[in-house]
């Protein structure tokens, strides 16, 4: 394949950031969609000459839940300026992959499956015109022009792949790609060179798979799940003999009783005591995200909220040897993140999914709020449960699944490759991603897209809202993909009942947003295996036909 880390992830300059929305693009008045009948939509469907490969590797290399919650394995494949759409079917007999026109019916390219087994296939496009697609080991690159298909290059791996992203840089293809070696994800960045071959430039291990990347300018923007795993750091050089290494200072806050340092894997609170004070005297609780230190005749020494979670059994405390101060040993929830402060300030928000200080909000505000919940629970009340076009599930629960996996956003320089900022979002923070242009994350009731840019800092800025989807999304437990048009005028859902949802909720006054139910003929009860959202239209992909559903908003 290619040759192994020959680069890693340096930590240094690392910045927290927090995904606090922009409250202009916020609608407290919001109350609730309202359901418009099926009259204003049309749906055709075109019959396939072939059944799409299924891409479903085994667990052993990925998760598949996890991979289709991200869309990795959307198997319709569309050019970025649209009109065109592909798929990859399977010929069992012949041991081959073909690349089928879904308009046309016309086979355009086939590539040999030397090993005569079923793998998984990804892929992404470099540019308007080329496709990179990976088979099992193999990478090909193909050029689509609409007067001709060419397969420019093909190269061997030594892993099963995942094509993440791709991007050009200095006029020279990249691609994104991942594969899995000894439960560690290695997410390598790769450069096609003179000879039309991918080489290795960068390496980024992590114990999770990313579900969105994308490059803008000089900076790599990734959320993955999982700790970013960073290499054991080189010994020191011995000092000389007589000479005196000059002791770290500890970073102390200003009319506090306490100083903190931290490592990789630490973080070391030091807490001045009372005189007179012994061991059996003292009281300390460590919490997953707070620490409390107080005397057992009720006085407290430390009480806080701390600025990230820490592993409260793997922790420990002790006395100093002159009783002056008790040491408390926090042990890092995940390893290698950079505190910016031991407490928690009122105004960082890690998650991104709060709605910030109350004393911010107005009289005004609160009470929109509380009235927009209320409506939205009698939203998804019985009321509304008794129609076959919803699920009784109308709490606002964890919608992830990836079992509590914590989620991370983080953004790297490419020059060298250093990670310069960081977000620790919660399970079920992330609701999708929206090919390589943004991502959406719960924010209360709301969902808020992110748009990532280029040349600031934080590169993903609050671009637009769709009110309340996070609750409604809450409600689909069956829910397949999540998708938003190029537009984002509305965000779909398509489950695995065959009902498509269209949620538009574009004004920043108003009060509700418009509902449209859509749902597929019975006959073909074939699996959805993919989705491309378009302004006024969204294309699906099935094992039997490819269906355009055409509406108006």
């Amino acid at each position: 394949m290619f040759e192994e880390e020959r680069f890693t992830t340096a930590m240094l300059g690392r910045a927290n950031c927090s995904l606090k929305p922009d409250k202009k693009l916020l609608n407290s008045k919001f109350e609730q969609y309202k359901y418009t009948s099926g009259r204003e939509h049309e749906i055709t469907y075109k019959k396939l000459k072939h059944k799409p490969h299924r891409t479903k590797p085994p667990d052993s290399d990925f998760s598949y839940q996890m991979s289709r919650t991200s869309c990795l394995f959307n198997h319709l494949i569309v050019p970025p300026k649209g009109g065109k759409y592909y798929y990859i079917t399977h010929n069992e007999e012949e041991h081959s992959y073909i690349l089928v026109d879904a308009l046309t019916d016309t086979e355009l390219a086939q590539f040999s499956n030397q090993e005569k087994l079923i793998f998984n296939v990804s892929a992404v496009w470099i540019g308007s015109e080329t496709l990179a697609l990976c088979i099992g080991t193999y990478l090909y690159l193909l050029s689509l022009t609409p007067t001709s298909t060419k397969q420019t290059s093909e190269q061997k791996l030594d892993f099963h792949c995942l094509l993440l992203g791709s991007f050009e840089r200095d006029e020279t293809a990249h691609l994104v790609l991942c594969y899995r070696t000894d439960n560690v994800f290695v997410h390598q960045i790769v450069k096609q060179n003179d000879s039309g071959k991918f080489e290795v430039t960068a390496s980024i291990r992590q114990s999770g798979i990313a579900r969105f990347v994308t490059v803008r300018g000089d900076t790599l923007t990734m959320i993955s799940e999982g700790k970013l795993l960073v290499p054991e750091p080189e010994p020191e050089e011995p000092e000389k003999p007589g000479e005196v290494a000059e002791p770290v200072p500890r970073e102390r806050d200003e009319e506090k009783n306490y100083t903190w340092t931290q490592t990789m894997e630490d973080v070391d609170v030091s807490i001045e005591l009372p005189s007179g004070i012994l061991k059996s005297d003292l009281t300390i609780e460590i919490g997953h995200d707070s620490l409390e230190v107080r005397t057992k005749g009720g006085q407290e020494l430390f009480k806080s909220k701390l600025f990230s979670k820490v592993e409260p059994k793997e922790s420990t405390w002790h006395m100093s040897t002159d009783k002056k101060r008790v040491e408390v040993v926090l042990t890092k929830y995940q390893e290698a993140h950079n505190w910016a402060n031991l407490v928690d300030t009122p105004h960082y928000d890690p998650a991104g999914n709060l709605l910030g200080e109350i004393s911010d909000l107005s009289e005004e505000e609160l009470r929109g709020m509380m009235r927009r919940m209320e409506s939205l629970n009698e939203y998804t009340s019985d009321k509304v449960d008794k129609s076959p076009l919803y699920t009784p599930h109308p709490e606002l629960e964890e919608c992830d699944e990836l079992d509590g996996q914590q989620v991370l956003l983080s953004s790297f320089s490419l020059d060298p490759v250093k990670q310069h900022s960081l977000v620790e979002l919660s399970p079920g923070t992330l609701l999708f991603s929206d090919t390589d242009r943004g991502f959406v994350v719960s924010h209360s009731v709301d969902a808020c897209y992110y748009e990532v840019e280029r040349d600031v800092c934080p590169p993903w800025q609050h671009a637009s809202t769709f009110h309340a989807f996070n609750m409604v999304q809450a409600t689909k437990t069956q829910k397949k993909y999540i998708v938003t048009d190029p537009g984002r005028k509305y965000a779909a859902i398509v489950d695995i009942t065959r009902h498509v949802y269209i949620y538009s909720s574009t004004g920043e006054e108003s009060t509700h947003g418009k509902l449209l139910v859509m749902t597929l003929d019975n006959s073909d009860d074939s699996e959805i295996l993919g989705v491309f959202p378009r302004t006024e239209s969204i294309v699906l992909l099935t094992e039997k036909y490819l269906i355009t559903i055409k509406f108006s908003l």
